[in-house]
């Protein structure tokens, strides 16, 4: 099987979406950027946006972190990531939502603060009041099985894993020690995911491209 091209850093929470589902599947990727750069007249043929995650599997190319996700499971039906039945599907979909929509957003915003150099108090209060709020719902939410969703990986799982990546590492740059405390379900699972054999990888991955990027 010819591997597929990523576009992107394994960094970015929206390109290790699609490298969990990737690997979950047991699909061949070949990770890159751009040779001239996002904004290159080259790239923006293939994502007029000239953004990252963008894969090229053939003659398809695609962008948007969840229509590749929902792409490569339509296309490999094997080690499926999408719950055929109705409830484990939307369940799934919930858990998915809840972190990219809630979770990672805040998480964004100490690493941002963090690059540029910035501490703002009122704005650092207001990350920790959202950050907070969306771990409070996807303790709620989260499985207690071995994964986000269930007993198996899904693609809940390729959501959850970089949003708490980003709350847990970019939290402690502002202080937060403890990030995930009290949130039993939450906190075990970040646990299982460490020491995961496809997660685990992506995120020590994520880990070490984080320290170079704030080395400079």
């Amino acid at each position: 099987m010819a591997a597929i091209t990523v576009y992107g850093s394994v960094l970015s929470p929206f390109v290790a979406r699609v490298l969990l589902a990737a690997a979950y599947k047991g699909l061949p990727v070949e990770l890159t950027m751009p040779k001239d750069g996002i904004k290159s007249p080259e790239f923006l043929k293939l994502n007029p946006f000239g953004k990252i995650p963008t894969i090229k599997d053939g003659a398809t190319v695609l962008y948007e972190s969840s229509v590749i996700v929902d792409y490569l499971d339509a296309k490999h039906k094997k080690k499926k990531l999408i719950p055929a039945a109705a409830k484990a599907m939307g369940q799934a979909r919930l858990v998915a939502a809840i972190a990219a929509e809630y979770v990672q957003p805040a998480g964004l915003k100490f690493f941002r603060m963090k690059r540029a150099n910035q501490n703002v108090p009122a704005d650092v209060e207001a990350a920790k009041t959202e950050l907070a709020k969306g771990l409070d719902v996807l303790e709620k939410v989260i499985s207690g099985k071995k994964y986000a969703a269930g007993a198996a990986p899904t693609l809940a799982d390729c959501f959850v894993v970089p949003a708490l990546f980003f709350a847990v590492h970019a939290g402690a740059l502002f202080g937060l020690s403890d990030v995930l405390g009290g949130r039993k379900k939450v906190a075990a699972y970040w646990e299982r995911m460490q020491k995961d054999k496809v997660a685990g990888k992506i995120l020590q991955g994520m880990s070490d491209r984080m320290k170079q990027v704030l080395a400079g």
